[in-house]
């Protein structure tokens, strides 16, 4: 066998990879995700993982303890084609009595007002899967459905929810710089309730992103969450930026928000940094 095969299927590989690389470059950044309120309805690729790390700073309107610092983490890794598992913890120090994820485990028991005077810390751990259904073809968006277990921990007791989220996501314009809608529609179920919580609640997120370069996307999203009763529905407006640094395989998310009533934080700041791992540069 001539010397020269070995190296001309060698150049072949090499011209082949770079060829991926530079497509995957050249898409388009996804137009929503950490640490925007919104789940994108696209599951990891087999073989691939996307770590996001989040940490965020909360003002309460109310309360004798307004600030709050949290931090967030989140691994999915593509398990099959379409389907992504995905496990996180969360964790918070400060008011958690207007803290979305926490619930009324971060009430205070002693106190008959449910309202904490000093700090308070809790958190969140959860596992679940993504499974794609649908691609985005023609006038259909892309679908997902995820599916989370969830155990709350704080002042209070430990309480366990059960989450299924429709995820959909449409390109409304195409090209170079896309513009896009994403929408999730979910229920949460808890389990065990005590007296005041609600047995089941819904949520509902709504995104829309314009991308302004190749690596860049200006973001604004609703977040809407009911919570146990007596209290105000959850609900957040958010805008701010992600921008991929393609170098580093990472998107840099910066998101600021303010609530619409007293039972969500006042005033919210937010940001991310999500790492691709394994995929190609």
């Amino acid at each position: 066998m001539p010397r020269s095969f070995p190296r001309a299927a060698a150049m072949t590989l090499l011209i082949s990879l770079a060829s991926q690389s530079s497509s995957a470059q050249d898409e388009p950044i996804t137009l929503a995700d950490d640490p925007f309120e919104v789940t994108d309805p696209n599951a990891t690729p087999p073989g691939e993982a996307n770590l996001s790390v989040v940490g965020s700073y909360e003002r309460a309107a109310r309360g004798r303890v307004r600030s709050t610092i949290g931090a967030e983490t989140e691994l999915s890794v593509g398990v099959a084609p379409n389907l992504d598992f995905r496990i996180g913890q969360a964790g918070a120090y400060g008011n958690l009595d207007i803290r979305r994820r926490l619930g009324t485990v971060s009430t205070d028991q002693d106190d008959p007002s449910g309202e904490s005077d000093r700090a308070a810390l809790g958190g969140t751990s959860r596992v679940g899967a993504l499974y794609q259904l649908s691609e985005e073809r023609g006038s259909l968006p892309a679908v997902g459905l995820l599916g989370r277990v969830r155990s709350l921990y704080g002042p209070g007791r430990v309480a366990y929810d059960t989450e299924a989220i429709a995820l959909f996501g449409k390109t409304l314009k195409g090209g170079d710089l896309p513009l896009g809608a994403s929408l999730n529609v979910g229920w949460v179920g808890r389990l065990d309730p005590q007296p005041g919580e609600r047995p089941h609640r819904y949520l509902l997120n709504v995104s829309i992103g314009q991308a302004i370069s190749r690596d860049t996307v200006l973001v604004a999203t609703y977040a809407r969450e009911q919570q146990d009763r007596g209290d105000q529905d959850f609900s957040l407006v958010q805008a701010g930026v992600r921008h991929r640094l393609r170098s580093q395989k990472a998107i840099v998310g910066l998101a600021a928000g303010f609530g619409l009533n007293t039972d969500t934080p006042q005033f919210q700041i937010a940001l991310a940094v999500q790492w691709e791992l394994g995929a190609s540069p």
